[in-house]
Order: C-alpha cells, then sequence, then structure tokens
C-alpha cells in the first residue's frame, strides 16, 4: 500500500526545483531579478569553463602528456607549461599529436577568457555559499537572513516564497539576495562535480526507477494470486490498494505537468494592458506627475493586466487607436518609465497614425513583468 507515496512525494519536490531555474520570487524586486541573471549568467560560464577543463585534460592524455598539471583553481596553464607545450609541438614528428597540441593551448586561451568572464560577472555579485556534505539549501537562506537581522518568522515566510532545492552536492554555489524586504536565491555548480540540473535530472530518474520498482512488484503479486488461494483475498485487496494508489500517482503527475507548462507560460510572458492614457488615469491604474515619468497608481493590479505576450515565441505588440477609442495615435508611454525607448523597446507608429507596434529589444527584461501602453492622440 506505501509503494507510490515516495514518488508521489518526490515528483511534487522536483516540480518546485524546475521553477527555480525561471525565478527565484513570484513578484521579485528588479534589483533582485539582475543579481539573478548575473548569478545564471555566472553558472553558465563557470560551467563551460569546467568543461574546457575538462576538455583540455583529454586533450592533454591523448597527447601522452603526463606531466604538466593546469592549476586546479583556474584551470589555466603557467607561462612556463605553455613554453613547454609550444616546445613539444616544434619538435614533435607526429603530426596528430602536434594538433592535440595545438588544441590544448587554443583551449587555455578559451579558458582565460572564461575565466575573466566569470570574474566580470562574479565582481558585481555577493559572495555566494559553499555547500559542504549534509548542507541544506533551506538552512543556507535562513542563516542568510538571519545574519540580515531579519526576524526568524518573516525568514521563513521569505523563504517560503522561493524554489528550495530539496538536495545539493558539495561545491555547489549558492548565491543570496535581500533587498527591500524581498529575498531571491541561486544555485550555480561551482566546484561541484556535477551541475544542479543533472543533480535533479538523477533525482528524477531515482524517482523513476522506485516507481518502476513499484510497479513491478505489483505484477509480482499479481502473478502470485494464482499459486497463493489461501492468501487470494489479501493479496486482491492490496492490489486494488495499489491501483488506486497508482491512478492517484498518474493524477497528480498530470497535474503537476500542468501546473508547470501554466507557470513557465507565465514566467515567460510579458504581462500588460493598452488603454487610453486619460481612462488609464481616471481607473488609478496610473499617475501622471507634472515632472516626471508616468508611474504605477493606487489601482495597479494584477487583475488589471488581462494580456500577455509568451516572449518566447513573440516580442511584438500591435496597438489600434480604434482599440482605445481614439482617432489617431500621437503617442504611446511605457510604465513603469524603468523602460527606455530604443534602449529597451521600439516603437514605431504608423504613417497614418492608426497603428503603433512596440518591438521589444531586451526580451529577457520583460519576463514575467507588468506593462501598461497609454495612448494619447
Amino acid at each position: 500500500m506505501t509503494l507510490f507515496r515516495r514518488p508521489t512525494l518526490a515528483l511534487a519536490l522536483m516540480a518546485a526545483s524546475i521553477l527555480m531555474v525561471s525565478t527565484a520570487c513570484k513578484r521579485e524586486d528588479p534589483q533582485i531579478r539582475e543579481l539573478t541573471q548575473k548569478a545564471a549568467e555566472a553558472d553558465k560560464a563557470g560551467q563551460q569553463l569546467n568543461q574546457a577543463g575538462s576538455e583540455q585534460q583529454k586533450k592533454l592524455a591523448q597527447a601522452g602528456v603526463n606531466d604538466i598539471k593546469p592549476n586546479a583553481e583556474t584551470l589555466q596553464l603557467t607561462d612556463e607549461q605553455k613554453k613547454a607545450l609550444e616546445e613539444r609541438i616544434k619538435n614533435e614528428k607526429n603530426s596528430s599529436y602536434q594538433a592535440l597540441l595545438q588544441e590544448v593551448l587554443d583551449k587555455d586561451k578559451e579558458i582565460k577568457d572564461l575565466n575573466a568572464k566569470l570574474a566580470k560577472l562574479k565582481a558585481d555579485l555577493p559572495k555566494p555559499d559553499v555547500a559542504k556534505p549534509n548542507d541544506s539549501h533551506y538552512g543556507m537562506a535562513m542563516r542568510f537572513l538571519k545574519k540580515k537581522g531579519v526576524p526568524e518568522a518573516e525568514a521563513k515566510k521569505l523563504v517560503s516564497r522561493v524554489a528550495i532545492m530539496e538536495k545539493l552536492a558539495p561545491g555547489f554555489e549558492v548565491y543570496h539576495f535581500y533587498a527591500n524586504g524581498t529575498y531571491g536565491t541561486w544555485v550555480a555548480q561551482g566546484h561541484a562535480k556535477i551541475t544542479p540540473n543533472d543533480l535533479m535530472r538523477q533525482e528524477r530518474e531515482k524517482i523513476e526507477g522506485e516507481r518502476d520498482e513499484a510497479v513491478a512488484q505489483n505484477e509480482k503479486l499479481q502473478e502470485e494470486v494464482t499459486d497463493l488461494e489461501s492468501q487470494k483475498q489479501k493479496i486482491t485487496e492490496e492490489i486494488a490498494g495499489l491501483q488506486t494508489e497508482r491512478a492517484n500517482l498518474i493524477e497528480e503527475r498530470t497535474k503537476l505537468q500542468a501546473d508547470n507548462t501554466a507557470q513557465l507560460a507565465k514566467l515567460n510572458s510579458l504581462h500588460y494592458v493598452v488603454g487610453n492614457r486619460d481612462t488609464l488615469k481616471a481607473e488609478g491604474v496610473i499617475e501622471i506627475p507634472v515632472f516626471a515619468k508616468d508611474r504605477a497608481g493606487k489601482n495597479w493590479r494584477d487583475e488589471v493586466f488581462t494580456q500577455s505576450l509568451d516572449l518566447r515565441s513573440g516580442k511584438t505588440i500591435t496597438i489600434k487607436a480604434s482599440d482605445v477609442g481614439l482617432k489617431k495615435i500621437g503617442k504611446v508611454n511605457v510604465v513603469p518609465g524603468s523602460y527606455l525607448k530604443d534602449e529597451h523597446y521600439r516603437l514605431t507608429i504608423s504613417p497614418d497614425k492608426q497603428t503603433a507596434t512596440v518591438e521589444l529589444i531586451t526580451v529577457s527584461r520583460f519576463k514575467n513583468d507588468k506593462v501598461v501602453f497609454a495612448v494619447t492622440d
């Protein structure tokens, strides 16, 4: 009766972990969003660096070079090591070995560039926590917030709003961000031998293996029913229970997959509203200061933003004068004003002023954000 319970819980935890790669918080502070993006870029550069170092080691081994070991921290060759390899290339008569050694030197240039990129990204990020054996993501997050002076009850509430990895590998780098009462986090590979995504995949495969084992055990029990007539009633009841639990697992998995699809669509979409500027002001959606850009009003709420654009497949919004009750379009104000024309988006008004086209330039900046397009004639 308990064969399917563990996979059910694990699938739910896996679904929560998947959301982490998209965002750290449903209503993310702009500062945290920027830091999270840089942490993601640093993680990608670090993984590329580890891959390049691994490829370099393979080529050294293929060329029969066992006396040259790159720096363990940076994976780069020293000047003396590079000179030694250059000398070997000159003296090597086997062209295939010459090519391998040259590839090692070329790969070292790539590693040097990746180290520079990684250092530049990390310079803008807070120092990450390095996971040790038995460390938990939740425990790290709570310790970080307590050091920031956040009361325990509030810290628990903040951590509950972000996706926390169920398991960490030693060497993972855990970034913590705290700004304007909002907490965000990102887990990078660091010096671990496995990436966070690969660790989650292993956990998923483990879950699938447990599920298959449970199903196999169920089938075995059914086969034994015929030979165990004296226990037929008991086994039949157990099978019925297993079948019910299996159906519940399939139903829960389907729901999780549907929820994940919906969440991913939401997290990868721009949520917006197009309207007459005066009407939007009257409804309290925006405010129009005298000497500043239009900004969010007192009625700036989620339900106002009924339109969305999936940024995975589109980056253009078309506005018609007739849709906002105007005879022509003279100007389109974008709120919030932190979005800059010709830097974050491009606005084009047709010659007859009947339509306006907004083309998103920095698409990633608009992900899971709310924007008002206030139109005037």
